[in-house]
């Protein structure tokens, strides 16, 4: 019989087994067979990388930049956590229509006379709470509905000489409401005469248009006739013109020199605010990590909004806007019977009745049939805007 004994003698480690062990007391030699030690785990995931050195490679880029991604939007993240927030305590409030849609009223904010930059002042001055009467104003109004499905929207513009009805102060232009009390006063001013309920707020520094603009890589703006391009004696050729950021906000901002002052600066107003929408939403913008970091960056300093509008809400809204096309939104005035004079100042006489018409179709999800039935002063082409 073969010498089943290990090869120094000595009993394996562990002892032996109950077969084994009536053996060795009857001097019959037992062959006690080495264990091997098993290969570790990384021993073999340093083997199997020796054997697959390109496919090794093509997965530590995969992890890489996985990492890099995660990494990123954990920024993006950072950024909507930086956007300014104001509390917002608004009473006496209209029913709020059941469903998934969205009022947001949007107030564009200036200092009086174009001449600083007012955003960081007034965001400071809207977490404070404490609103200093007249300290700014608000030359831009525009409630944005968001239909429920997110694939069509409305976006009505109210013109700030709007002779209304102002809670507590009696009856005057409605952009004094945001500069005597802030955005709730503004909110209150609004449900109040159109009866609807809005949402959120957003308010936002008009000035800071023009990086956002220069990182999208200028907007297409559509002259039908030779234009005056600034106060200086430049003009713009009748053509389309690619505008850079400071082009765009006097483009914007110009009335005086508009046939129909206030009134086309909205048409101006609302174009540009299309073309700028069209630019972010293109190819060349969301395809575009560092444009995408920049323009982040950049909202998250020309925006503030009421606290009601949460972190995830708001990357919710920038997810669904991918559904939402530049043909789906309709821009449009409130209606109006124009131009009067009113105590010595020109103002802007509504057609209350229709407008709360209208108001209660946006809040319905119902505009478009409204819409089929009833004329309202509407943007028009690229192309048609003065």
């Amino acid at each position: 019989m073969a010498d089943e004994s290990n090869d120094d003698g000595q009993l394996p480690e562990g002892g032996l087994t109950e077969e084994q062990s009536p053996k060795l007391a009857e001097g019959i030699p037992v062959r006690v067979r080495r264990r091997r030690k098993k290969r570790t785990r990384w021993r073999r995931v340093k083997r199997w990388i020796r054997d697959h050195k390109a496919l090794s490679v093509l997965i530590g880029l995969v992890l890489g930049l996985l990492l890099v991604l995660l990494l990123w939007l954990w920024w993006l993240n950072s950024q909507i956590d930086a956007v300014t927030r104001f509390p917002l305590d608004v009473e006496n409030r209209p029913a709020r229509v059941p469903g998934d849609q969205l009022n947001i009223l949007v107030l564009g904010v200036d200092d009086l006379d174009y001449q600083r930059e007012v955003g960081p002042d007034v965001y400071k001055m809207l977490e404070s709470g404490a609103w200093q009467k007249g300290a700014f104003r608000s030359d831009t109004m525009m409630l944005v509905h968001l239909e429920a499905g997110r694939e069509q929207a409305q976006v009505v513009s109210i013109p700030r000489d709007s002779y209304v009805d102002i809670p507590g102060n009696g009856r005057s232009k409605i952009n004094a409401a945001f500069s005597w009390g802030g955005p709730q006063l503004a909110v209150e001013t609004v449900e109040k005469n159109f009866d609807v309920f809005i949402d959120h707020v957003v308010v936002v520094n008009f000035g800071g248009f023009i990086d956002i603009t220069d990182t999208v890589g200028g907007v297409d703006i559509h002259f039908a006739q030779e234009t005056p391009a600034d106060g200086k004696g430049r003009t713009w050729s009748a053509g389309t013109h690619r505008l850079n950021g400071v082009d765009a906000l006097f483009y914007s901002r110009q009335r005086k020199e508009l046939p129909r002052g206030d009134f086309d600066r909205i048409s101006r107003q609302q174009n540009f605010l299309r073309a700028l929408l069209d630019r972010v939403a293109s190819r060349g913008t969301l395809l575009n990590p560092l444009k995408i970091s920049k323009l982040a960056d950049q909202l998250s300093e020309l925006v503030a909004v009421d606290e009601s509008l949460s972190n995830s809400e708001l990357r919710n809204l920038a997810l669904d806007s991918r559904r939402l096309r530049n043909d789906r939104i309709r821009f449009v005035t409130v209606p109006n019977s124009g131009s009067a004079t009113i105590d010595g100042a020109s103002v802007v006489q509504l057609q209350m009745g229709k407008a709360r018409q209208m108001f209660e179709a946006i809040e319905y999800d119902q505009f478009e049939s409204w819409y089929a039935h009833n004329e309202v002063d509407e943007l028009g082409s690229s192309k048609s805007v003065d």
